[in-house]
């Protein structure tokens, strides 16, 4: 059950951060989306690829582009 509530969180944290992003720009970077999600949650309750699956996802139910800025093999930490 907490893992569910960790993933819920993480979707809620990363739907705020495209709102927030989509009154300033047209695109999102999944680095930097990335980046800032991690800062938040230390312990990501999904992979690294997952999380950047989520991050496009997202911006694009938002009408926003994806930059796809992130090196292939990034640990999760």
């Amino acid at each position: 059950m907490s893992h569910e509530v960790d993933e819920r969180r993480l979707k809620m944290l990363i739907e705020q951060y495209v709102e927030v992003r989509k009154k300033r720009h047209d695109v999102v970077s999944v680095r930097q989306a990335a980046a800032a999600v991690l800062t938040v949650i230390k312990a990501c309750p999904v992979s690294r690829s997952e999380l950047e699956h989520m991050i496009a996802a997202s911006a694009v139910a938002h009408g926003l582009g994806v930059a796809f800025d992130t090196p292939q093999s990034t640990p999760l930490s």
